[in-house]
């Protein structure tokens, strides 16, 4: 008797729809603590890092920009979906064999075109440096070797190659830098001869090379000799190959004595490793 009133009751405070609401909400129970989802967090890296590299292609107007916006909306228009982690992952894994088989063919091309325009130096030089694609050549200068149509004849005797032409690091400023001739070593105060003859176009004194000679010889071929310790010729003058042309020296930036030798023809300066015979 006393539960029936007492249902009677409970019925009478509860609204209407109370008892569907409480048969259809499961029990309350104390929230268990979730594992971390690691493999979501490296498909949303993933995600994020395919995001940027499109943004900074886009930016920098790579060459690999449109054939990956294409090969998305092609992907598209197939029906590739997002919504699930394994469509995710099999859309991600594709764009980014796509962007690296792209990458891979752009550096080919890269490398191709730079192998027929400047080869890049051998590291043989002292304080060589060797990054995976040269810079271009300062102007003025060209990563090539010339040879002359006549012979070259050694300016110095008894000397070591201590540094070679092209890019290297600078043994004093530790930077990158691109040398322009060969350094050869020998002791201050060694005739400096002319590699050919010719005619003194100049001389001078350079904060850079110290006293130095220029000398033009036929078919706009000239040699230039810095850091002498001092000049016997003036500008002008025809020099022969026993013609003194001043001594070895450390004027300007220099490390030791030493006769920075150029070759150039038509104003471009190329190596002279080949003509020289120092190869």
């Amino acid at each position: 008797m006393w539960e029936n009133q007492t249902a009677q009751q409970n019925e009478q405070l509860m609204p209407p729809g109370a008892e569907l609401k409480a048969a259809v909400t499961p029990p309350i129970t104390p929230r268990e603590k979730q594992a971390p989802n690691y493999l979501l967090r490296v498909q949303l890296a993933l995600c994020a890092a395919l995001v940027v590299l499109a943004l900074a292609a886009k930016h920098l107007d790579l060459a690999f920009y449109e054939p990956c916006r294409n090969a998305y909306g092609q992907a598209m228009g197939e029906g590739v979906t997002l919504s699930g982690q394994e469509e995710l992952i099999k859309f991600a894994s594709k764009a980014l064999d796509d962007v690296q088989q792209t990458a891979r063919q752009v550096m080919a091309g890269a490398e191709a075109a730079f192998g027929q325009e400047q080869a890049a130096p051998e590291l043989t030089g002292a304080g060589g440096l060797q990054p995976a694609l040269w810079p271009k050549a300062p102007e003025g200068c060209s990563t090539k070797s010339y040879l002359p149509d006549f012979e070259l004849a050694q300016p110095v005797t008894g000397y070591n190659l201590t540094s070679e032409y092209g890019w290297r690091r600078h043994p004093l400023t530790k930077k990158s830098d691109f040398h322009t001739g060969a350094d050869l070593a020998v002791a201050q105060g060694t005739p400096i001869h002319p590699a050919a003859e010719g005619i003194v176009l100049k001389t001078g004194l350079d904060p850079s090379y110290g006293n130095n000679v220029l000398v033009l010889h036929t078919d706009g071929v000239a040699t230039r000799y810095c850091h002498m310790q001092y000049v016997f010729v003036r500008q002008g003058e025809p020099v022969q190959l026993d013609t003194v042309l001043g001594t070895v020296g450390q004027t300007g930036v220099a490390t030791g004595p030493h006769l920075h030798f150029e070759l150039l023809h038509d104003d471009v300066r190329y190596d002279p490793a080949k003509a020289l015979g120092l190869e």
